[in-house]
Protein backbone atom coordinates (compact mmCIF):
# COMPACT_ATOMS: atom_id res chain seq x y z
CA UNK A 1 0.00 0.00 0.00
CA UNK A 2 1.59 3.28 -1.04
CA UNK A 3 1.43 6.09 0.95
CA UNK A 4 -0.76 8.03 -1.48
CA UNK A 5 -3.11 5.76 -0.66
CA UNK A 6 -3.00 5.96 2.82
CA UNK A 7 -3.48 9.85 2.84
CA UNK A 8 -6.56 9.52 0.47
CA UNK A 9 -8.73 6.52 2.91
CA UNK A 10 -7.75 9.04 5.91
CA UNK A 11 -9.09 12.27 4.36
CA UNK A 12 -12.25 10.67 3.45
CA UNK A 13 -13.43 10.16 7.47
CA UNK A 14 -14.13 13.37 9.67
CA UNK A 15 -14.42 13.10 13.23
CA UNK A 16 -17.70 15.74 14.17
CA UNK A 17 -17.99 17.15 17.66
CA UNK A 18 -21.51 18.64 18.55
CA UNK A 19 -21.31 21.56 20.76
CA UNK A 20 -18.02 20.67 22.96
CA UNK A 21 -17.48 22.95 26.10
CA UNK A 22 -14.49 21.70 27.11
CA UNK A 23 -10.95 22.81 25.97
CA UNK A 24 -9.17 20.38 27.05
CA UNK A 25 -11.39 17.76 25.16
CA UNK A 26 -11.12 19.61 22.04
CA UNK A 27 -7.00 19.76 22.81
CA UNK A 28 -6.66 16.20 23.46
CA UNK A 29 -9.50 15.31 20.61
CA UNK A 30 -7.18 16.64 17.77
CA UNK A 31 -4.01 15.23 19.79
CA UNK A 32 -5.72 11.51 19.00
CA UNK A 33 -6.48 12.32 15.58
CA UNK A 34 -3.34 13.28 14.79
CA UNK A 35 -1.66 10.35 16.86
CA UNK A 36 -3.76 7.73 14.40
CA UNK A 37 -3.11 9.76 11.29
CA UNK A 38 -6.77 11.35 11.32
CA UNK A 39 -6.51 15.33 10.41
CA UNK A 40 -10.53 16.49 9.38
CA UNK A 41 -12.45 18.25 12.66
CA UNK A 42 -15.49 19.43 12.61
CA UNK A 43 -17.30 21.70 15.18
CA UNK A 44 -20.52 22.30 15.65
CA UNK A 45 -21.64 25.45 17.56
CA UNK A 46 -18.61 25.18 19.75
CA UNK A 47 -19.09 26.32 23.29
CA UNK A 48 -15.46 27.50 23.83
CA UNK A 49 -13.16 30.08 22.75
CA UNK A 50 -10.63 27.80 20.13
CA UNK A 51 -8.18 30.72 20.85
CA UNK A 52 -7.84 30.21 24.05
CA UNK A 53 -4.00 29.13 24.92
CA UNK A 54 -4.76 25.99 27.28
CA UNK A 55 -6.07 24.53 23.78
CA UNK A 56 -2.91 24.24 22.07
CA UNK A 57 -1.00 23.58 25.50
CA UNK A 58 -2.90 20.13 25.52
CA UNK A 59 -3.21 19.51 21.68
CA UNK A 60 0.41 20.18 21.16
CA UNK A 61 1.52 19.85 17.65
CA UNK A 62 -1.84 18.75 17.05
CA UNK A 63 -2.96 22.34 17.22
CA UNK A 64 -3.11 22.76 13.36
CA UNK A 65 -6.19 20.07 13.07
CA UNK A 66 -7.76 22.65 15.13
CA UNK A 67 -6.92 25.72 13.16
CA UNK A 68 -7.67 24.14 10.27
CA UNK A 69 -11.36 22.75 11.80
CA UNK A 70 -14.94 23.72 9.75
CA UNK A 71 -16.74 25.24 12.37
CA UNK A 72 -20.54 24.68 11.93
CA UNK A 73 -22.48 27.30 13.85
CA UNK A 74 -25.82 25.56 13.40
CA UNK A 75 -26.71 21.67 13.87
CA UNK A 76 -26.04 18.33 13.07
CA UNK A 77 -28.91 18.25 9.91
CA UNK A 78 -26.83 21.07 8.11
CA UNK A 79 -24.06 18.08 7.72
CA UNK A 80 -26.37 14.86 7.10
CA UNK A 81 -26.30 15.22 3.43
CA UNK A 82 -22.74 15.51 2.97
CA UNK A 83 -22.11 12.25 4.03
CA UNK A 84 -22.78 8.97 3.09
CA UNK A 85 -22.43 7.20 6.70
CA UNK A 86 -22.57 9.26 9.80
CA UNK A 87 -21.77 6.95 13.03
CA UNK A 88 -23.03 8.31 16.33
CA UNK A 89 -21.47 7.50 19.61
CA UNK A 90 -23.26 6.58 22.42
CA UNK A 91 -22.74 5.24 26.29
CA UNK A 92 -26.33 5.03 26.98
CA UNK A 93 -27.06 1.95 24.83
CA UNK A 94 -30.67 1.21 24.04
CA UNK A 95 -32.77 -2.34 24.26
CA UNK A 96 -35.54 -3.87 21.94
CA UNK A 97 -37.84 -1.08 23.33
CA UNK A 98 -35.61 1.98 22.09
CA UNK A 99 -34.42 0.56 18.32
CA UNK A 100 -32.86 4.16 18.30
CA UNK A 101 -29.83 3.52 20.46
CA UNK A 102 -28.93 -0.45 19.35
CA UNK A 103 -25.30 0.03 19.32
CA UNK A 104 -22.50 -2.28 18.04
CA UNK A 105 -19.40 -2.05 18.97
CA UNK A 106 -16.32 -0.49 17.42
CA UNK A 107 -14.60 -4.10 16.62
CA UNK A 108 -18.03 -4.85 14.69
CA UNK A 109 -18.26 -1.68 12.99
CA UNK A 110 -15.42 -1.63 11.13
CA UNK A 111 -15.10 -4.09 9.11
CA UNK A 112 -13.26 -4.26 5.34
CA UNK A 113 -16.98 -4.31 4.15
CA UNK A 114 -17.56 -0.71 5.81
CA UNK A 115 -17.99 1.92 2.92
CA UNK A 116 -15.53 4.77 3.72
CA UNK A 117 -16.68 7.15 0.75
CA UNK A 118 -17.58 9.68 3.02
CA UNK A 119 -17.69 8.98 6.92
CA UNK A 120 -18.40 10.84 10.16
CA UNK A 121 -18.02 9.93 13.51
CA UNK A 122 -19.84 12.05 15.29
CA UNK A 123 -19.45 12.65 19.40
CA UNK A 124 -22.20 14.31 21.52
CA UNK A 125 -21.63 17.24 24.22
CA UNK A 126 -19.75 16.59 27.44
CA UNK A 127 -22.63 16.46 29.54
CA UNK A 128 -25.14 14.38 28.30
CA UNK A 129 -24.08 12.98 24.95
CA UNK A 130 -26.55 13.26 21.60
CA UNK A 131 -30.12 13.86 21.86
CA UNK A 132 -32.43 11.11 20.59
CA UNK A 133 -32.78 13.43 17.57
CA UNK A 134 -29.40 13.20 16.12
CA UNK A 135 -28.73 9.86 17.02
CA UNK A 136 -31.99 9.12 14.61
CA UNK A 137 -29.81 11.25 12.03
CA UNK A 138 -27.24 8.84 11.94
CA UNK A 139 -26.41 5.56 10.38
CA UNK A 140 -24.98 3.51 13.27
CA UNK A 141 -24.12 3.80 16.43
CA UNK A 142 -21.43 2.74 18.08
CA UNK A 143 -20.75 2.17 21.90
CA UNK A 144 -17.60 1.09 23.65
CA UNK A 145 -18.27 -1.65 26.07
CA UNK A 146 -17.36 -0.39 29.08
CA UNK A 147 -17.35 -1.82 33.26
CA UNK A 148 -20.99 -0.92 34.54
CA UNK A 149 -19.68 0.85 37.64
CA UNK A 150 -18.02 3.71 35.47
CA UNK A 151 -19.45 3.36 31.67
CA UNK A 152 -19.28 6.52 30.34
CA UNK A 153 -15.55 7.86 29.07
CA UNK A 154 -13.81 10.78 28.23
CA UNK A 155 -14.45 11.69 24.79
CA UNK A 156 -10.61 11.34 23.55
CA UNK A 157 -10.32 7.62 25.09
CA UNK A 158 -13.35 6.94 23.37
CA UNK A 159 -12.15 8.34 19.90
CA UNK A 160 -8.47 6.62 20.46
CA UNK A 161 -10.07 3.30 20.72
CA UNK A 162 -12.38 4.05 17.52
CA UNK A 163 -9.41 5.19 15.39
CA UNK A 164 -7.02 2.14 16.62
CA UNK A 165 -10.38 -0.44 15.47
CA UNK A 166 -10.24 1.54 12.09
CA UNK A 167 -6.31 1.83 11.84
CA UNK A 168 -6.73 -2.12 11.79
CA UNK A 169 -8.90 -1.88 8.82
CA UNK A 170 -6.93 0.61 6.87
CA UNK A 171 -3.35 -1.50 6.87
CA UNK A 172 -5.25 -4.95 6.00
CA UNK A 173 -6.40 -3.93 3.02
CA UNK A 174 -4.50 -4.22 0.31
CA UNK A 175 -5.79 -3.03 -3.00
CA UNK A 176 -4.53 0.79 -3.39
CA UNK A 177 -7.53 2.15 -4.51
CA UNK A 178 -9.87 -0.16 -3.09
CA UNK A 179 -12.11 2.60 -0.95
CA UNK A 180 -11.37 5.14 -3.30
CA UNK A 181 -13.10 2.99 -6.36
CA UNK A 182 -14.77 -0.05 -4.73
CA UNK A 183 -15.95 -2.68 -7.05
CA UNK A 184 -19.55 -2.29 -5.75
CA UNK A 185 -20.24 1.17 -4.77
CA UNK A 186 -22.13 1.76 -1.96
CA UNK A 187 -25.79 2.89 -1.35
CA UNK A 188 -25.89 6.59 -0.91
CA UNK A 189 -27.52 8.75 1.70
CA UNK A 190 -30.55 9.51 -0.75
CA UNK A 191 -30.64 6.20 -2.29
CA UNK A 192 -31.03 4.40 1.13
CA UNK A 193 -33.84 7.07 2.22
CA UNK A 194 -35.71 6.52 -0.92
CA UNK A 195 -35.84 2.48 0.05
CA UNK A 196 -37.01 3.16 3.71
CA UNK A 197 -39.62 5.39 1.75
CA UNK A 198 -40.42 2.64 0.13
CA UNK A 199 -41.01 0.40 2.51
CA UNK A 200 -42.85 2.64 4.85
CA UNK A 201 -45.48 3.44 2.07
CA UNK A 202 -45.62 -0.58 1.71
CA UNK A 203 -46.35 -1.32 5.30
CA UNK A 204 -49.19 1.60 5.49
CA UNK A 205 -50.88 -0.44 2.60
CA UNK A 206 -51.45 -3.76 4.07
CA UNK A 207 -52.67 -2.01 7.50
CA UNK A 208 -49.67 -2.59 9.70
CA UNK A 209 -50.57 -2.18 13.39
CA UNK A 210 -50.69 1.95 13.26
CA UNK A 211 -48.82 2.01 16.60
CA UNK A 212 -46.19 -0.58 15.34
CA UNK A 213 -45.65 1.33 12.03
CA UNK A 214 -42.34 3.81 13.74
CA UNK A 215 -40.64 0.97 15.39
CA UNK A 216 -40.90 -1.26 12.31
CA UNK A 217 -39.98 1.80 10.18
CA UNK A 218 -36.82 2.46 12.77
CA UNK A 219 -35.61 -1.42 12.42
CA UNK A 220 -36.03 -1.76 8.73
CA UNK A 221 -33.91 1.49 8.74
CA UNK A 222 -31.20 -0.15 10.85
CA UNK A 223 -31.31 -3.15 9.06
CA UNK A 224 -29.78 -0.86 5.94
CA UNK A 225 -27.54 0.91 8.29
CA UNK A 226 -25.38 -2.45 9.71
CA UNK A 227 -25.23 -4.29 6.50
CA UNK A 228 -23.04 -2.83 3.66
CA UNK A 229 -25.65 -2.31 1.11
CA UNK A 230 -24.77 -1.50 -2.72
CA UNK A 231 -26.64 1.03 -5.18
CA UNK A 232 -27.11 -2.00 -7.13
CA UNK A 233 -28.83 -3.90 -4.03
CA UNK A 234 -30.94 -0.86 -2.92
CA UNK A 235 -32.51 -0.14 -6.60
CA UNK A 236 -33.33 -4.01 -7.05
CA UNK A 237 -35.23 -4.08 -3.15
CA UNK A 238 -36.85 -0.94 -4.53
CA UNK A 239 -37.59 -3.01 -7.70
CA UNK A 240 -39.09 -5.95 -5.20
CA UNK A 241 -41.41 -3.92 -2.93
CA UNK A 242 -42.60 -1.82 -6.16
CA UNK A 243 -43.42 -5.78 -7.56
CA UNK A 244 -44.83 -6.69 -4.37
CA UNK A 245 -47.14 -3.54 -4.24
CA UNK A 246 -48.31 -4.10 -7.91
CA UNK A 247 -49.32 -7.16 -6.61
CA UNK A 248 -51.51 -6.32 -4.05
CA UNK A 249 -53.47 -3.85 -6.24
Amino acid sequence: MNELSKIEKEARLSIILVEPSKVQNIGSIARVMMNFGFKKLILINPKVNLADPEIEIVARRAIQIIEHAEVIVSDLRDLRNDFSLLIGTTARVGSDYNLNRVAISPEELFTKELPLEKVGIVFGREQHGLTNEEISMCDLVVSIPSHSAYPVMNISHALAIILYELRKVLKLEEPADSYGRPKHRGANYSEREQLKKYFNQLIMKVNYHPEKLKVANQAFSNILSRGYITGREVTTLMGVLKWIELQLK
